[in-house]
């Protein structure tokens, strides 16, 4: 079973939810309106041995990292966070003094980005440590940024640096681009078409944003920003950067370069072209040759 057949699978069903879901699966978030109110959902899962490994990573770590990947799912929206829930599967002999320490990590990070944690579960069995955080957000006023809307002609950018993510720690100690996002998406000129977070891959995520928007993109080699003297090949495939992906009108910010917001450079990376059949990825190296990126990045399978 892999991934994105069975996401692909669940996405076919989105005709059948009621007109109050403003926002089906497909998206960082859904949404679902509320009387005069939009609110958005995200949920996501973390587990010992595939998103972290407690042989090496500190419980505060771990913590932190449960907390901001879902916060990281709200700033791909231009959301502003509003309370988070938790649940817990913890081993047999996980023990008082560490289960406090985590959840500890949990509330404190998630009070530290203006996001509660207001409840959840708590559950014991003899498999490895199973978080899951489920956030809500609000629009504040920004209409939320979808993965569709990119068109041809648009520049696509990203936030920060990528590639080598797990061995830097990054992972761990990321910043989650929330007040970033908003900056972007609250002016028409700078608001971007379509955006995601990067967390399966530059490549793989490019991928969701050109199959929601029915286009294709082309990268540039020599544009990356890589962290930590990156190759190509993991600035595009990695994952788990948990940087701003986007595509936005070429006029908003004049020539292809880098440009920054709040300190953090943006760093205009290729362009999204017409798709003739399929949506594609390519990336063109350095040495002029072309290579197709569609089954690069993270898929659980």
């Amino acid at each position: 079973m892999r991934e994105f057949v069975l996401l692909n699978n669940i996405y076919q069903s989105n005709n059948r939810l009621p007109a109050t879901v403003t926002i089906p699966p497909g998206d960082d978030m859904g949404a679902i309106q509320i009387g005069d109110d939009q609110v958005l959902a995200a949920v996501d899962q973390l587990i010992d041995q595939v998103h972290v490994d407690l042989h090496k990573h500190t419980l505060a770590q771990v913590g932190r990292k449960a907390v901001t990947r879902n916060l990281s799912d709200i700033a791909a929206m231009a959301g502003q966070p509003l309370c988070a829930l938790a649940t817990a599967a913890l081993p047999r002999d996980f023990g008082s003094d560490r289960s406090d320490e985590l959840f500890t990590a949990m509330r404190d990070t998630a009070a530290s980005y203006g996001c509660p944690l207001i409840g959840g579960d708590v559950s014991i069995w003899d498999g490895p440590l199973h978080l899951t955080v489920t956030v809500l957000a609000t629009p504040a006023g920004i209409d939320p940024v979808k993965r569709s809307g990119g068109k041809p002609g648009d520049v696509i950018c990203v936030t920060g640096k990528l590639g080598k993510s797990y061995p830097t720690d990054h992972h761990l100690t990321f910043e989650p681009r929330l007040d970033i996002a908003r900056a972007i998406a609250q002016y028409p000129a700078t608001r971007p078409h379509c955006m995601i977070d990067i967390s399966d891959g530059l490549a793989r995520d490019l991928g969701h944003l050109c199959e929601m928007s029915n286009v294709s993109a082309v990268i540039e080699q020599s544009k990356l920003p890589c962290r930590d003297n990156a190759n190509w090949q993991q600035a595009v495939g990695d994952g788990e950067d948990y940087e701003l992906l986007f595509a936005t009108d070429h006029a908003a910010i004049g020539s292809p370069g880098t440009w920054e917001v709040m300190g953090v450079p943006i760093t205009v990376i290729g362009r999204m072209v017409k798709s003739d059949n399929q949506p594609t990825v390519k990336i063109k190296l350095v040495d002029g040759n072309i290579v197709d990126l569609n089954d690069q990045g993270w898929e659980h399978h």
